[in-house]
């Protein structure tokens, strides 16, 4: 009985747990993309500091899911980016392939994606607008708010 009585507390505590949080914050956009970084995913170990970055089809119907999320990781004093593992999302949001093509450090062009990223990433700038996740960023229209 008390083992069973700890298995459902376990569990209990589990449900009530908060989910993770997002804060998706638009970086930057092109006529095909919106690139978007969870801030609520910036984590630092070992000297690299890291968060997911979401790309999100620029346009497209309120109804199709369609994205990847992969992370990126900074050396930020080394002015260094890799990229990690991406999972790509099909049109009903499910989770459809993971690719790890396992990139090394290098340095970040100025003014590139990974320069963008970099500013939010290592140096704490924030977006205007925030989404709570993916789906709330397609459902209102997919804008501009940079």
């Amino acid at each position: 009985m008390k083992k069973s009585i700890i298995v459902l507390s376990s569990v209990l505590g589990l449900a009530a747990s908060p989910a993770l949080a997002e804060n998706w914050n638009v970086v930057s956009r092109s006529s095909a993309t919106a690139f978007m970084v969870d801030v609520d995913s910036i984590a630092q170990a070992g000297g690299v500091t890291s968060a997911r970055l979401a790309r999100v089809p620029a346009k497209g119907e309120p109804t199709d899911l369609s994205h990847s999320i992969g992370t990126i990781s900074f050396r930020c004093a080394a002015n260094q980016s890799k990229a990690g593992e991406e999972v790509y999302y099909g049109p009903d949001g499910a989770e459809q392939e993971r690719i790890d093509d396992g990139y090394d450090f290098e340095p970040i062009v100025r003014n590139s994606l990974d320069s963008f990223v970099k500013e939010i990433v290592c140096e704490d700038k924030r977006g205007t607008a925030a989404f709570p996740t993916i789906r709330a960023f397609i459902e209102a229209g997919r804008p501009d708010s940079r």
